[in-house]
């Protein structure tokens, strides 16, 4: 068969495509104009398809109800509401049909049966795809094919925040729907999501004490792309919970009971009048929104006659940090072994504190006065919150004519609300000491171990000093003393020296591991708490590890090795791991008791409001020990052979 190009060909008519067609095939063949043909055969902008294609899905008589813009959010994004008068089944996708062409939508719809098997669909859509005179939407269903028209709205409508106000109680589940949508739409929609969340919460649903006695509710819930950490508790005196489930975006209920993780708490008596028994509970849900921010997940409790109680938590927290914090307190420290902190806790926690860790913005930098031009030793200093002992650590620092001369401090805010605070009392302490320092200005809290590699990055000397806000030196020359002790022919790769608490007995006099009664790998110092002159803490000896409250090490070692690990929280063991990276380098430990400072233990990490010492602990020591097991039980074997032949001789 020849075509004969300069021949006219006669326009499709509509109707007779369509006629002896039944109407399932009828939509079939529409369905695929608007899907494949209009692709396939690059006719998307073609007048003679746009014009065959509207009068294929308008065929009928019937009137069509138009689709309306209902609120609009962030930048160009609508919500648009659309009503059908009969199923099209579930809907596969939505395109748009306009003078400008066919496209498809990326918005995914959101249907509500209505009465008399009618529908109405809720989409969002970037009204720079509607634009145009008469633009339709077209829905392409399992059962049919829909097409209506974009209606302009009367008046300007309401912003999303005050829609969902008035819509969240009787479509909760659109609610969840559209801010997952839109937290995903466009570059805007996750913060667009977050205000809508926080300007139009869900009322938060708990069950109180009734004739039965049945009370419970939700106490944490936190949604991460690793899952939700859901916790809270229920009372049950008459036995009439059968267990408890997470309600998804789609209405799906998932069944939790079975994966409950169960234990003893005390709850509240309404009106305050004292404490009573109940039964807590932990689990990790199914992930709600994803990668999206769902503050408020709605779960059931279910009940063994098969009705069941709504339970929606209070808004969850939104930062990163205080989201950790919350879960590293879901769980009372005495309830959570191994098993419910590797399969309930840690990939919330894990997914969190790398949201902590994202990539942080170059700190701020603040010099204050001229530092040495070349520097012997870079001092980093991390600090959040506690200033308490800068004024008595800078001045020892001032009277050392050695430190003044050799010495490039650093300090590191990592609390950045300070900024203005601990800028001015330095600027005060330099004019009265008039030792230089810098002082870098994180834009988040995020952790010790990532406040000292930053820190680190700006060092200029070869050598580190890696040193806590609460460290006061006794003498003068004690950083000389711990960098001459860097011996490359010895192979000592980190020192530490003898660190005294307040009283003057012993903080730390190197670190060692030791297996405790679950034979997990714990951090122990020796000698704590023993004498300042204890005759085994005045020997200078190679040690497993030595505490980050001071620890001195070649600037390029640190770097080879990665500096501190980042993902242990708040601030246990990065100093043990950091030494056994660097041992891992076949360099040695060395504790230096000729040293000796002042360590004010701990008195930083205890306004952190992440810390938890059972939860975060406990966190940290699974992952040390998954992490350096093998080669802690070979160091302490090798401890364990040089105390017998020292015993020996």
């Amino acid at each position: 068969m020849t075509l004969a190009p300069s021949a006219a060909m006669p326009t499709a008519d509509a109707a007779g495509l369509l006629r002896d067609l039944e109407e399932h095939a009828a939509a079939t063949l529409t369905s695929t104009f608007v899907t494949l043909w209009s692709s396939l055969f690059r006719l998307q902008r073609s007048t003679t398809f746009l014009r065959i294609l509207s009068a294929l899905l308008h065929r009928g008589e019937r009137a069509v109800p138009p689709a309306t813009i209902v609120a609009r959010t962030v930048d160009d994004i609508a919500l648009v509401q659309a009503p059908l008068a009969v199923s099209v089944g579930k809907v596969n996708a939505v395109y748009r049909l306009s003078r400008h062409g066919v496209a498809r939508l990326r918005g995914e719809p959101y249907r509500t049966v209505l009465a008399k098997g009618r529908e109405i669909f809720h989409l969002l859509v970037s009204e720079s795809d509607m634009s145009g005179q008469r633009a339709q939407l077209i829905f392409i269903g399992t059962d049919g094919i829909h097409a209506c028209l974009l209606a302009a709205p009367s008046k300007k409508p309401p912003s999303l925040v005050s829609w969902l106000r008035d819509h969240a109680k009787r479509a909760v589940a659109l609610r969840e729907h559209l801010l997952i949508e839109l937290a995903g739409f466009a570059p805007k929609g996750m913060a667009a999501a977050i205000e809508a969340q926080i300007g139009a919460p869900l009322e938060r649903q708990r069950v109180s004490s009734g004739p039965s006695g049945l009370a419970a509710e939700i106490t944490c819930a936190l949604s991460t792309a690793a899952g939700t950490l859901v916790s809270g508790w229920y009372r049950d005196p008459l036995n009439l919970v059968a267990g408890i489930a997470a309600v998804g975006r789609d209405g799906t209920v998932h069944d939790m009971t079975s994966s409950l993780r169960r234990y003893p708490v005390a709850v509240g008596v309404e009106g305050g009048a004292g404490q009573v028994g109940a039964t807590g509970f932990a689990a990790l849900a199914p992930s709600v929104g994803g990668a999206a921010p769902v503050l408020q997940p709605r779960f059931r409790l279910l009940l063994n006659s098969g009705a069941y109680h709504m339970l929606v938590p209070a808004p969850q927290p939104l930062d990163p940090a205080g989201a950790r914090a919350a879960a590293l307190r879901a769980v009372p420290p005495q309830h959570v072994d191994e098993k419910l902190l590797d399969e309930v806790l840690k990939p919330v926690i894990v997914n969190l504190h790398e949201r902590v860790q994202s990539p942080a913005s170059r700190p701020e930098i603040r010099q204050i006065g001229s530092p040495p031009a070349r520097p012997r030793v870079s001092v980093v200093i991390p600090l959040y919150k506690a200033l308490d002992f800068l004024r008595f650590q800078i001045a020892a620092f001032a009277i050392d004519p050695w430190f003044r001369r050799n010495a490039e401090l650093i300090y590191v805010l990592d609390s950045p609300e300070q900024a203005v605070e601990v800028e001015h009392l330095l600027r005060g302490l330099h004019l009265v000491h008039e030792l230089p320092m810098s002082l870098l200005i994180m834009d988040r809290n995020a952790g010790y171990a990532r406040a000292c590699n930053v820190g680190a990055s700006f060092a200029r000397a070869e050598v580190l000093a890696l040193v806590n806000s609460d460290i006061i030196p006794l003498s003068q020359n004690w950083l000389p003393a711990l960098v001459s002790r860097l011996d490359a022919r010895k192979r000592v790769g980190a020192v530490g020296p003898k660190l005294l608490f307040e009283d003057g007995s012993l903080q730390h006099a190197g670190m060692y591991f030791e297996q405790d009664h679950r034979g997990r790998w714990l951090n122990h110092h020796y000698f704590k708490g023993l004498p300042r002159n204890y005759p085994p803490a005045l020997v200078e000896r190679i040690v497993p590890a030595v505490t980050g409250a001071c620890l001195v090490t070649p600037r390029a070692l640190f770097e080879k090795v990665g500096g501190f690990s980042e993902d242990y929280v708040i601030g246990d063991y990065e100093d043990s791991d950091l030494c056994l990276k660097i041992t891992s380098e076949e360099r040695r430990i060395l504790y230096a008791p000729e040293v000796e400072l002042y360590h004010l233990e701990r008195k930083s990490m205890s306004l952190n409001m992440d810390y938890m010492k059972g939860v975060a602990w406990q966190y940290n020591c699974a992952l040390h020990a998954s992490r350096w097991g093998e080669t802690i039980t070979q160091i302490m074997n090798t401890q364990v052979r040089i105390a017998k032949r020292s015993k020996a001789a």
